[in-house]
């Protein structure tokens, strides 16, 4: 019987399993929005949770120059066990001095999984986990006026297509070119060893 035996095995040992849900955690926390399947994903949120809790716990201790010596030790144990999971050090510290002050207030409930769909090659399921309060970089490039980037875009994308057109006549004069050059000289004998 397989009682509480809970996650998924992903056809994998332990030690590959371990550093592939690590990797996917160190990802998510890095670009704050990764794409992976719905079972990865599934369990990537139970992990990744536990880690931002870490850093959430700490949250707002960190940076403060303030703290005594229980504080620090507070923020130090947080970090180690956080580190379990997070081994790149850049990302560990983006954890605990970015998101980790961002989340505070929240019991929990840090990440979102949205399915896509299924994956063009394997009809894997597919799905964007995401933190919930990730700020859209789409907003912010909304902001400037668009009347000015879009008919740019559209002179970008008619360029190319007079290219080609002034280059499809120059193609058409070269091989004239090449059987005038042809006429003119004269025709070479081949030789062959019984020639010889």
């Amino acid at each position: 019987m397989r009682h509480q035996k809970s996650g998924r095995k992903f056809s994998r040992k332990s030690g590959p399993r371990h550093a592939l849900l690590s990797g996917l955690v160190t990802s998510l926390i890095e670009h704050e929005r990764i794409k992976t399947t719905d079972p990865k994903a599934k369990e990537l949120r139970k992990i990744a949770e536990r880690t931002i809790s870490w850093a959430t716990s700490v949250g707002n201790l960190v940076g403060n120059d303030k703290n005594d010596a229980a504080d620090k030790a507070r923020i130090v144990h947080a970090m180690r066990q956080a580190q379990r999971i997070v081994k790149h050090k850049p990302t560990l510290h983006k954890l605990f001095e970015d998101i980790g002050p961002r989340l505070v207030g929240r019991p929990g409930g840090f990440l979102r999984i949205m399915k896509l769909g299924y994956r063009h090659g394997d009809a894997a399921p597919v799905s964007i986990v995401e933190f919930v309060d990730r700020a859209e970089p789409e907003a912010e490039e909304s902001a400037a006026p668009e009347g000015e980037e879009k008919p740019a875009k559209k002179a970008k994308a008619k360029a190319p297509k007079a290219e080609k057109q002034e280059a499809a006549p120059a193609k058409k004069k070269a091989p004239a070119k090449k059987k005038a050059e042809a006429e003119d000289k004269p025709a070479k004998k081949k030789t062959t060893k019984k020639d010889e």
